[in-house]
Protein backbone atom coordinates (compact mmCIF):
# COMPACT_ATOMS: atom_id res chain seq x y z
CA UNK A 1 0.00 0.00 0.00
CA UNK A 2 2.93 2.43 1.19
CA UNK A 3 4.63 1.51 -2.54
CA UNK A 4 1.32 2.43 -4.68
CA UNK A 5 0.81 5.44 -2.80
CA UNK A 6 4.57 6.56 -3.65
CA UNK A 7 3.96 5.53 -7.10
CA UNK A 8 0.86 7.92 -7.37
CA UNK A 9 2.87 10.44 -5.52
CA UNK A 10 5.32 10.47 -8.19
CA UNK A 11 3.19 10.02 -11.28
CA UNK A 12 1.34 13.76 -9.91
CA UNK A 13 4.37 15.13 -9.58
CA UNK A 14 5.92 14.14 -12.77
CA UNK A 15 2.77 15.11 -14.57
CA UNK A 16 3.30 18.54 -12.61
CA UNK A 17 6.49 18.89 -14.32
CA UNK A 18 5.47 17.83 -17.57
CA UNK A 19 2.85 20.34 -17.67
CA UNK A 20 4.86 22.89 -16.64
CA UNK A 21 6.98 22.58 -18.95
CA UNK A 22 4.89 21.77 -22.00
CA UNK A 23 3.29 25.36 -21.15
CA UNK A 24 6.74 26.80 -21.26
CA UNK A 25 7.34 25.48 -24.67
CA UNK A 26 3.99 26.63 -25.89
CA UNK A 27 4.79 30.03 -24.72
CA UNK A 28 8.55 29.95 -26.76
CA UNK A 29 6.82 28.13 -29.48
CA UNK A 30 4.65 31.16 -29.88
CA UNK A 31 7.38 33.52 -29.12
CA UNK A 32 9.09 31.78 -31.85
CA UNK A 33 6.92 31.71 -34.22
CA UNK A 34 6.26 35.50 -33.65
CA UNK A 35 9.92 36.36 -34.08
CA UNK A 36 9.95 34.70 -37.12
CA UNK A 37 7.33 35.83 -38.53
CA UNK A 38 9.17 39.75 -37.34
CA UNK A 39 12.59 38.19 -38.81
CA UNK A 40 10.57 37.11 -42.59
CA UNK A 41 8.82 40.72 -42.00
CA UNK A 42 12.22 42.77 -41.99
CA UNK A 43 13.97 40.08 -44.18
CA UNK A 44 11.59 41.21 -46.79
CA UNK A 45 11.96 45.01 -46.07
CA UNK A 46 15.75 44.40 -46.25
CA UNK A 47 15.36 42.82 -49.64
CA UNK A 48 12.91 45.82 -50.87
CA UNK A 49 15.11 48.26 -49.09
CA UNK A 50 18.24 46.43 -51.27
CA UNK A 51 16.51 46.53 -54.21
CA UNK A 52 15.49 50.35 -54.10
CA UNK A 53 19.34 50.93 -53.02
CA UNK A 54 21.24 49.23 -55.96
CA UNK A 55 18.01 51.09 -58.32
CA UNK A 56 18.72 54.56 -56.48
CA UNK A 57 23.06 53.75 -56.73
CA UNK A 58 22.92 53.26 -60.81
CA UNK A 59 20.59 56.31 -61.06
CA UNK A 60 22.99 58.37 -58.94
CA UNK A 61 25.87 56.92 -61.47
CA UNK A 62 23.76 57.40 -64.86
CA UNK A 63 23.67 61.21 -63.31
CA UNK A 64 27.30 61.29 -62.51
CA UNK A 65 27.59 59.90 -65.92
CA UNK A 66 25.87 63.07 -67.38
CA UNK A 67 26.84 65.89 -65.08
CA UNK A 68 30.41 65.02 -65.65
CA UNK A 69 29.40 64.88 -70.12
CA UNK A 70 27.71 68.44 -69.57
CA UNK A 71 30.78 69.33 -67.49
CA UNK A 72 32.55 68.97 -70.11
CA UNK A 73 30.77 70.24 -72.27
CA UNK A 74 30.42 73.04 -71.18
CA UNK A 75 34.24 73.68 -69.92
CA UNK A 76 34.33 73.04 -73.82
CA UNK A 77 31.74 75.17 -75.18
CA UNK A 78 33.29 77.73 -72.60
CA UNK A 79 36.72 77.32 -73.90
CA UNK A 80 35.01 77.50 -77.74
CA UNK A 81 33.44 81.13 -76.68
CA UNK A 82 36.32 82.36 -75.02
CA UNK A 83 38.22 81.78 -78.18
CA UNK A 84 35.59 83.05 -80.22
CA UNK A 85 35.43 85.81 -78.03
CA UNK A 86 39.20 86.84 -78.56
CA UNK A 87 39.02 86.07 -82.26
CA UNK A 88 35.98 88.60 -82.55
CA UNK A 89 37.79 91.39 -80.29
CA UNK A 90 40.88 90.54 -82.62
CA UNK A 91 38.68 90.87 -85.45
CA UNK A 92 37.05 94.27 -84.22
CA UNK A 93 40.32 95.97 -83.88
CA UNK A 94 41.40 95.13 -87.17
CA UNK A 95 38.94 96.20 -88.64
CA UNK A 96 38.75 99.55 -86.79
CA UNK A 97 42.69 100.04 -87.46
CA UNK A 98 41.56 99.06 -90.89
CA UNK A 99 38.71 101.51 -91.24
CA UNK A 100 40.90 104.48 -89.65
CA UNK A 101 43.96 103.60 -92.22
CA UNK A 102 41.20 103.60 -95.17
CA UNK A 103 40.25 106.51 -94.36
CA UNK A 104 43.47 108.35 -93.43
CA UNK A 105 45.25 107.13 -96.79
CA UNK A 106 41.68 108.10 -98.85
CA UNK A 107 42.72 111.73 -97.80
CA UNK A 108 46.17 111.45 -98.12
CA UNK A 109 45.86 110.02 -101.71
CA UNK A 110 43.76 112.84 -102.70
CA UNK A 111 45.83 115.43 -101.51
CA UNK A 112 48.86 117.27 -103.53
CA UNK A 113 51.50 117.11 -100.67
CA UNK A 114 51.40 114.43 -98.33
CA UNK A 115 52.73 116.03 -94.96
CA UNK A 116 54.85 118.84 -94.22
CA UNK A 117 56.74 120.72 -91.03
CA UNK A 118 59.49 122.39 -90.15
CA UNK A 119 62.02 118.63 -89.94
CA UNK A 120 60.67 118.00 -94.20
CA UNK A 121 58.71 117.90 -96.52
CA UNK A 122 57.18 114.98 -98.39
CA UNK A 123 55.42 115.42 -101.68
CA UNK A 124 53.24 113.24 -103.48
CA UNK A 125 55.32 110.53 -104.08
CA UNK A 126 54.80 107.80 -107.71
CA UNK A 127 51.84 104.89 -106.67
CA UNK A 128 53.05 101.95 -108.72
CA UNK A 129 51.60 98.53 -108.59
CA UNK A 130 52.30 94.82 -107.82
CA UNK A 131 50.25 92.49 -107.95
CA UNK A 132 50.45 88.34 -108.25
CA UNK A 133 50.12 87.58 -112.02
CA UNK A 134 47.64 84.75 -113.20
CA UNK A 135 50.38 82.66 -114.88
CA UNK A 136 53.77 83.50 -112.92
CA UNK A 137 55.26 83.99 -109.37
CA UNK A 138 57.01 86.55 -109.98
CA UNK A 139 56.40 90.28 -110.34
CA UNK A 140 58.34 93.26 -111.03
CA UNK A 141 58.23 97.01 -111.22
CA UNK A 142 61.44 99.60 -112.30
CA UNK A 143 61.59 103.16 -111.16
CA UNK A 144 63.81 105.87 -113.42
CA UNK A 145 63.96 109.96 -112.52
CA UNK A 146 65.58 111.01 -109.15
CA UNK A 147 64.24 111.74 -106.07
CA UNK A 148 64.34 115.66 -104.51
CA UNK A 149 65.36 116.73 -101.36
CA UNK A 150 63.44 115.12 -98.32
CA UNK A 151 61.32 113.50 -100.89
CA UNK A 152 60.04 110.04 -100.75
CA UNK A 153 59.11 107.25 -103.64
CA UNK A 154 56.86 103.94 -103.12
CA UNK A 155 55.46 100.99 -105.05
CA UNK A 156 52.22 99.45 -103.45
CA UNK A 157 52.06 95.04 -103.26
CA UNK A 158 48.79 93.69 -103.01
CA UNK A 159 49.55 90.08 -101.94
CA UNK A 160 46.15 88.50 -102.00
CA UNK A 161 44.54 85.87 -100.03
CA UNK A 162 46.07 82.49 -99.37
CA UNK A 163 49.33 84.24 -100.61
CA UNK A 164 52.78 85.10 -99.32
CA UNK A 165 55.80 86.82 -100.56
CA UNK A 166 59.28 88.14 -100.81
CA UNK A 167 59.88 91.15 -102.11
CA UNK A 168 63.40 91.96 -103.18
CA UNK A 169 64.73 96.03 -103.35
CA UNK A 170 67.79 96.47 -106.06
CA UNK A 171 68.52 100.01 -105.91
CA UNK A 172 72.03 101.63 -107.59
CA UNK A 173 71.46 105.47 -106.21
CA UNK A 174 73.87 108.66 -106.99
CA UNK A 175 73.60 109.98 -103.35
CA UNK A 176 72.15 108.09 -100.17
CA UNK A 177 68.77 106.63 -99.81
CA UNK A 178 66.67 105.36 -96.86
CA UNK A 179 64.60 102.44 -97.58
CA UNK A 180 61.21 100.99 -95.78
CA UNK A 181 58.78 98.31 -96.33
CA UNK A 182 55.61 99.16 -94.15
CA UNK A 183 52.59 97.38 -94.05
CA UNK A 184 49.67 99.86 -95.35
CA UNK A 185 48.83 101.27 -91.46
CA UNK A 186 52.29 102.06 -90.66
CA UNK A 187 52.31 103.57 -93.75
CA UNK A 188 50.11 105.74 -93.13
CA UNK A 189 51.95 106.70 -89.82
CA UNK A 190 55.26 107.15 -91.32
CA UNK A 191 53.37 109.76 -93.60
CA UNK A 192 52.28 111.26 -91.05
CA UNK A 193 55.61 112.11 -89.27
CA UNK A 194 55.66 109.30 -86.48
CA UNK A 195 58.30 106.64 -86.28
CA UNK A 196 56.41 103.45 -86.47
CA UNK A 197 57.35 99.90 -86.85
CA UNK A 198 58.51 98.33 -90.28
CA UNK A 199 59.54 94.80 -91.91
CA UNK A 200 62.66 96.10 -93.33
CA UNK A 201 64.80 99.27 -93.43
CA UNK A 202 68.37 100.02 -94.79
CA UNK A 203 70.26 103.30 -95.49
CA UNK A 204 72.40 103.44 -98.81
CA UNK A 205 73.46 104.47 -102.39
CA UNK A 206 73.71 100.34 -103.41
CA UNK A 207 71.08 98.27 -101.89
CA UNK A 208 70.26 94.57 -102.59
CA UNK A 209 68.26 93.17 -100.06
CA UNK A 210 64.86 90.72 -100.09
CA UNK A 211 62.51 90.61 -97.06
CA UNK A 212 59.46 88.49 -96.37
CA UNK A 213 56.11 89.35 -95.49
CA UNK A 214 52.72 88.14 -94.32
CA UNK A 215 50.19 87.60 -96.74
CA UNK A 216 47.33 88.34 -97.72
CA UNK A 217 47.69 92.47 -97.56
CA UNK A 218 49.10 95.51 -98.99
CA UNK A 219 52.61 96.87 -98.49
CA UNK A 220 54.36 99.40 -99.46
CA UNK A 221 58.23 99.89 -100.34
CA UNK A 222 59.34 103.45 -99.64
CA UNK A 223 62.39 105.11 -101.15
CA UNK A 224 63.29 108.36 -99.26
CA UNK A 225 66.00 110.73 -99.93
CA UNK A 226 66.75 111.99 -96.51
CA UNK A 227 69.21 115.09 -97.69
CA UNK A 228 67.74 117.97 -97.35
CA UNK A 229 69.93 119.49 -100.44
CA UNK A 230 71.24 117.02 -102.82
CA UNK A 231 69.25 115.07 -105.41
CA UNK A 232 69.23 110.81 -105.41
CA UNK A 233 69.39 110.29 -109.53
CA UNK A 234 68.19 106.68 -110.29
CA UNK A 235 71.23 104.50 -111.46
CA UNK A 236 68.27 101.51 -111.37
CA UNK A 237 66.05 100.44 -109.24
CA UNK A 238 63.83 97.87 -109.51
CA UNK A 239 61.16 96.07 -106.72
CA UNK A 240 60.82 92.42 -107.23
CA UNK A 241 58.01 90.46 -105.41
CA UNK A 242 57.75 86.93 -105.27
CA UNK A 243 54.67 85.38 -104.40
CA UNK A 244 54.19 82.21 -102.50
CA UNK A 245 50.74 80.39 -102.72
CA UNK A 246 49.75 78.49 -99.34
CA UNK A 247 48.53 74.91 -99.43
CA UNK A 248 45.24 75.90 -97.75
Amino acid sequence: MAGLVVLVVVAVVFAVLWFMAYTNYAGLEARYAKLQSRYNTLEANYTSLKTNYNNLQSQYQTLQTQYNSLQSQYSSLQTNYTTLQNKYNTLEANYSELNNTYWELFTLLGQDEWYSSSLYMLFFPSRELITAPANSTIASMGIGGGLGPRQPSSVLVVVPSNFSARINVAVNMSAPVDVYVFNLSNFVLWLEGYSPTYYFYTQGTYINDTVTVPGPGIYIVVLYNPSNTTIAEYYSCSVTATFTQSDS
